[in-house]
């Protein structure tokens, strides 16, 4: 009877201390526009559109501000559309379109601080940090019908900086829907071989974010 008496005293506090504190779960998905820094060559890459999904996880200590963390599955896109010259036995050069992508699927954990707003706390502003854990990575060319895997090229993690803003939109006491535009500013150099010039290969992505979330 103790024993019992015990559980049930301690779900009782589980509970009130979850409903008090006012955790969310969530679903995310949205889009990602990815490009590369670091050395001549990755800088000459074309931005591109991908996809990101995951879950998030909100608990707010005041009122108006709370802490985060997703788990997001994010594919990172850039694109070479530049030309390239080939000339054959007789002299001849023939000009034609490279067409090839680099894709990168990472796992990304952004931890971050959310402050929230307006006369209704519906507007907020974040900040915070990632961490990135490499899945795979493959180049793809049109042009020559291949694919190459490229996953050993690069180094297992990523790191750096989050910040964004966002519209919250209540549907009722207990769902949410957030729009959020938020950056993930890479801040390591993410190859595992030597760069063009001595230089690194670092990401930057941004994301255009639909979360749902509802109250635990």
């Amino acid at each position: 009877m103790k024993k019992l008496f015990w559980i049930v005293t301690f779900l009782c506090i589980s509970t009130t201390f979850w409903a008090q504190s006012k955790v969310k779960l969530g679903i995310n998905g949205g889009l990602n526009y990815s490009s590369l820094r670091g050395n001549e060559l990755s800088e000459n890459l074309k931005s591109g559109f991908s996809f990101l999904g995951g879950i998030s996880f909100e608990y707010f200590v005041k009122e108006n501000i709370s802490i985060n963390a997703n788990v997001n599955f994010e594919q990172k896109l850039v694109k070479d559309d530049g030309y390239f010259y080939l000339t054959d036995e007789y002299g001849y050069t023939e000009v034609d379109k490279s067409d090839s992508k680099l894709k990168y699927n990472y796992l990304i954990v952004p931890v971050y601080a959310n402050y929230y707003f307006g006369s209704k706390k519906d507007f907020y502003v974040n900040g915070g940090f990632f961490t990135g854990y490499l899945i795979d990575s493959k180049y793809t060319s049109k042009q020559f019908n291949s694919t190459k895997d490229t996953t050993e090229m690069n180094k297992k993690s990523d790191f750096g900086l989050v910040f964004g803003f966002g519209k919250l939109f209540e549907l009722d006491e207990k769902n949410n829907l957030k729009v959020e535009l938020r950056e993930n500013l890479g801040l390591v150099n993410t190859s595992d071989v030597k760069v063009f010039n001595d230089g690194t290969i670092k990401t930057n992505s941004i994301n255009l974010i639909l979360n749902w979330s509802f109250n635990l």
